[in-house]
Protein backbone atom coordinates (compact mmCIF):
# COMPACT_ATOMS: atom_id res chain seq x y z
CA UNK A 1 0.00 0.00 0.00
CA UNK A 2 1.25 3.44 -0.96
CA UNK A 3 -0.11 6.70 0.44
CA UNK A 4 0.34 10.42 -0.02
CA UNK A 5 -0.79 13.29 2.22
CA UNK A 6 -1.53 16.52 0.37
CA UNK A 7 -2.63 20.04 1.30
CA UNK A 8 -1.86 22.50 4.05
CA UNK A 9 -4.73 23.59 6.29
CA UNK A 10 -7.29 21.08 5.00
CA UNK A 11 -5.33 17.98 4.14
CA UNK A 12 -6.36 14.97 2.10
CA UNK A 13 -5.03 11.42 2.14
CA UNK A 14 -4.59 9.44 -1.07
CA UNK A 15 -4.12 5.67 -0.77
CA UNK A 16 -3.18 3.43 -3.69
CA UNK A 17 -4.39 -0.14 -3.27
CA UNK A 18 -3.06 -3.13 -5.17
CA UNK A 19 -5.25 -6.22 -5.68
CA UNK A 20 -5.76 -7.91 -2.32
CA UNK A 21 -5.10 -4.74 -0.29
CA UNK A 22 -7.86 -2.94 1.64
CA UNK A 23 -8.44 -0.13 4.10
CA UNK A 24 -11.34 0.83 6.36
CA UNK A 25 -12.59 4.14 7.67
CA UNK A 26 -15.32 5.74 9.69
CA UNK A 27 -18.44 7.02 7.95
CA UNK A 28 -18.21 10.41 6.29
CA UNK A 29 -14.45 10.42 5.60
CA UNK A 30 -14.47 9.46 1.90
CA UNK A 31 -13.51 12.12 -0.63
CA UNK A 32 -13.26 10.05 -3.83
CA UNK A 33 -12.40 6.63 -5.24
CA UNK A 34 -11.60 5.27 -8.67
CA UNK A 35 -14.00 2.95 -10.56
CA UNK A 36 -13.38 -0.68 -9.73
CA UNK A 37 -12.97 -0.02 -6.00
CA UNK A 38 -15.12 -2.42 -4.02
CA UNK A 39 -16.88 -0.63 -1.13
CA UNK A 40 -18.63 -2.40 1.73
CA UNK A 41 -20.16 -0.93 4.89
CA UNK A 42 -20.53 -3.25 7.84
CA UNK A 43 -20.50 -3.40 11.64
CA UNK A 44 -17.61 -5.58 12.90
CA UNK A 45 -18.14 -7.24 16.24
CA UNK A 46 -21.91 -7.57 15.90
CA UNK A 47 -24.27 -5.83 18.29
CA UNK A 48 -21.63 -5.61 21.03
CA UNK A 49 -19.21 -3.88 18.68
CA UNK A 50 -21.92 -1.50 17.48
CA UNK A 51 -22.82 -0.61 21.06
CA UNK A 52 -19.20 0.08 22.04
CA UNK A 53 -18.62 2.29 19.00
CA UNK A 54 -21.85 4.20 19.64
CA UNK A 55 -20.84 4.69 23.27
CA UNK A 56 -17.48 6.09 22.20
CA UNK A 57 -19.13 8.66 19.93
CA UNK A 58 -17.62 7.09 16.81
CA UNK A 59 -19.40 5.68 13.77
CA UNK A 60 -21.51 2.60 14.46
CA UNK A 61 -20.56 1.29 11.00
CA UNK A 62 -17.17 1.08 9.31
CA UNK A 63 -16.64 1.27 5.56
CA UNK A 64 -14.12 -1.03 3.83
CA UNK A 65 -12.45 -0.31 0.48
CA UNK A 66 -10.74 -3.02 -1.57
CA UNK A 67 -9.04 -3.09 -4.95
CA UNK A 68 -11.42 -5.32 -6.90
CA UNK A 69 -9.49 -5.35 -10.17
CA UNK A 70 -6.19 -3.67 -10.85
CA UNK A 71 -4.99 -0.70 -8.84
CA UNK A 72 -7.52 1.43 -6.93
CA UNK A 73 -7.08 4.91 -5.52
CA UNK A 74 -9.12 6.08 -2.52
CA UNK A 75 -9.01 9.58 -1.03
CA UNK A 76 -10.03 10.63 2.47
CA UNK A 77 -10.36 14.08 4.02
CA UNK A 78 -10.37 15.60 7.50
CA UNK A 79 -13.64 16.70 9.11
CA UNK A 80 -12.41 20.24 9.80
CA UNK A 81 -9.28 22.30 9.02
CA UNK A 82 -6.35 20.28 10.22
CA UNK A 83 -3.67 17.74 9.41
CA UNK A 84 -3.44 14.00 8.85
CA UNK A 85 -1.08 11.99 11.03
CA UNK A 86 0.37 8.73 9.65
CA UNK A 87 1.05 6.14 12.34
CA UNK A 88 3.22 3.10 11.54
CA UNK A 89 1.91 0.89 14.34
CA UNK A 90 4.89 -1.47 14.08
CA UNK A 91 6.94 1.48 15.41
CA UNK A 92 4.54 2.77 18.07
CA UNK A 93 2.78 -0.41 19.18
CA UNK A 94 -0.67 0.06 20.65
CA UNK A 95 -2.05 3.61 20.28
CA UNK A 96 -5.07 5.01 22.13
CA UNK A 97 -7.08 7.59 20.15
CA UNK A 98 -9.77 9.87 21.49
CA UNK A 99 -13.11 9.89 19.72
CA UNK A 100 -13.31 11.49 16.27
CA UNK A 101 -9.53 11.32 15.79
CA UNK A 102 -9.53 8.07 13.82
CA UNK A 103 -9.60 8.54 10.03
CA UNK A 104 -8.71 5.19 8.40
CA UNK A 105 -6.35 2.23 8.59
CA UNK A 106 -5.12 -0.82 6.72
CA UNK A 107 -7.25 -3.90 7.15
CA UNK A 108 -4.37 -5.55 9.04
CA UNK A 109 -4.83 -3.05 11.89
CA UNK A 110 -6.72 -4.15 14.98
CA UNK A 111 -9.34 -1.45 15.62
CA UNK A 112 -11.47 -1.62 18.72
CA UNK A 113 -13.37 0.35 21.31
CA UNK A 114 -13.04 -0.38 24.99
CA UNK A 115 -15.03 0.98 27.90
CA UNK A 116 -13.35 2.33 31.02
CA UNK A 117 -14.98 2.84 34.41
CA UNK A 118 -12.77 5.88 35.06
CA UNK A 119 -15.44 8.47 35.94
CA UNK A 120 -12.77 11.15 35.84
CA UNK A 121 -12.33 10.54 32.12
CA UNK A 122 -16.07 11.10 31.63
CA UNK A 123 -16.05 14.29 33.71
CA UNK A 124 -13.00 15.48 31.80
CA UNK A 125 -15.04 15.53 28.62
CA UNK A 126 -13.66 12.51 26.75
CA UNK A 127 -16.33 9.97 27.62
CA UNK A 128 -16.09 6.51 29.10
CA UNK A 129 -14.89 4.82 25.92
CA UNK A 130 -11.77 5.14 23.80
CA UNK A 131 -10.45 3.74 20.54
CA UNK A 132 -7.39 1.51 20.37
CA UNK A 133 -5.26 0.75 17.32
CA UNK A 134 -2.67 -2.01 17.16
CA UNK A 135 -1.13 -4.52 14.80
CA UNK A 136 1.16 -4.53 11.80
CA UNK A 137 0.01 -1.78 9.48
CA UNK A 138 -0.60 1.92 8.94
CA UNK A 139 -3.27 3.95 10.68
CA UNK A 140 -4.18 7.56 10.02
CA UNK A 141 -5.56 10.12 12.45
CA UNK A 142 -7.32 13.42 11.78
CA UNK A 143 -5.75 16.19 13.88
CA UNK A 144 -7.66 19.46 14.28
CA UNK A 145 -5.40 22.41 13.52
CA UNK A 146 -1.68 21.71 13.81
CA UNK A 147 -0.16 18.48 15.15
CA UNK A 148 1.46 19.06 18.54
CA UNK A 149 3.73 16.12 19.44
CA UNK A 150 5.45 15.46 22.75
CA UNK A 151 7.68 12.63 23.94
CA UNK A 152 7.44 12.07 27.70
CA UNK A 153 10.20 10.28 29.58
CA UNK A 154 9.38 7.84 32.36
CA UNK A 155 7.76 9.81 35.18
CA UNK A 156 7.58 13.02 33.15
CA UNK A 157 4.11 14.62 33.13
CA UNK A 158 2.16 17.13 31.10
CA UNK A 159 -1.13 18.80 32.07
CA UNK A 160 -3.42 19.08 29.04
CA UNK A 161 -6.90 20.43 28.37
CA UNK A 162 -9.04 17.32 27.62
CA UNK A 163 -10.32 18.66 24.31
CA UNK A 164 -6.80 18.94 22.88
CA UNK A 165 -5.89 15.26 23.33
CA UNK A 166 -5.83 13.37 20.03
CA UNK A 167 -3.90 10.18 20.84
CA UNK A 168 -1.15 8.66 22.97
CA UNK A 169 0.87 5.47 23.10
CA UNK A 170 -0.21 2.68 25.42
CA UNK A 171 2.48 3.38 28.04
CA UNK A 172 1.06 6.82 28.89
CA UNK A 173 -0.77 7.09 32.22
CA UNK A 174 -3.98 9.14 31.89
CA UNK A 175 -5.42 10.81 34.99
CA UNK A 176 -8.05 13.55 35.27
CA UNK A 177 -7.70 16.23 37.93
CA UNK A 178 -9.60 19.34 38.96
CA UNK A 179 -8.36 22.72 37.79
CA UNK A 180 -6.49 24.36 40.67
CA UNK A 181 -8.21 27.32 42.28
CA UNK A 182 -11.90 28.27 42.31
CA UNK A 183 -11.27 31.43 40.28
CA UNK A 184 -9.48 29.39 37.60
CA UNK A 185 -12.35 26.92 37.43
CA UNK A 186 -15.02 29.62 37.15
CA UNK A 187 -13.39 32.36 35.10
CA UNK A 188 -10.46 30.97 33.08
CA UNK A 189 -12.75 29.63 30.34
CA UNK A 190 -10.78 26.35 30.26
CA UNK A 191 -13.29 24.17 32.07
CA UNK A 192 -13.14 22.37 35.40
CA UNK A 193 -10.66 19.62 34.58
CA UNK A 194 -7.21 19.01 33.18
CA UNK A 195 -5.66 15.68 32.18
CA UNK A 196 -2.29 14.68 33.56
CA UNK A 197 -0.41 12.55 31.04
CA UNK A 198 2.64 10.77 32.44
CA UNK A 199 5.30 8.93 30.45
CA UNK A 200 6.94 6.96 29.12
CA UNK A 201 5.43 7.42 25.68
CA UNK A 202 4.39 9.83 22.96
CA UNK A 203 1.41 12.18 22.96
CA UNK A 204 -0.30 13.82 19.97
CA UNK A 205 -2.46 16.91 20.56
CA UNK A 206 -4.91 19.00 18.53
CA UNK A 207 -3.88 22.67 18.43
CA UNK A 208 -7.57 23.59 17.91
CA UNK A 209 -10.67 22.18 19.58
CA UNK A 210 -14.10 21.92 17.97
CA UNK A 211 -15.70 23.42 21.09
CA UNK A 212 -13.51 26.54 20.95
CA UNK A 213 -14.19 26.93 17.23
CA UNK A 214 -17.96 26.69 17.78
CA UNK A 215 -17.74 29.21 20.64
CA UNK A 216 -15.99 31.74 18.38
CA UNK A 217 -18.48 31.23 15.55
CA UNK A 218 -21.45 31.61 17.91
CA UNK A 219 -20.29 35.12 18.79
CA UNK A 220 -21.11 36.15 15.20
CA UNK A 221 -24.50 34.44 14.96
CA UNK A 222 -27.25 37.00 14.70
CA UNK A 223 -24.78 39.88 14.32
CA UNK A 224 -25.52 42.37 11.51
CA UNK A 225 -23.23 42.12 8.51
Amino acid sequence: MEYRIEGSTMQTLEIRLEPGESVFSEAGCLLSMTPGTYMETRAPGGLAGMFRRALSGNSVFLTYYRAARGESVVQFTTRMPGHILALPLRQYGRVIAERHSFLCAESTVDYGVEVTLNIGRFLGGNGLALTHLAGDGMAFLSIDGEIVERDLARGESLLVHPGHIAAFTDGIDYRVQLMQGVANMLFSGDGLFLVQLTGPGRVWLHSVTVHNLVHIIQEYWGSPR
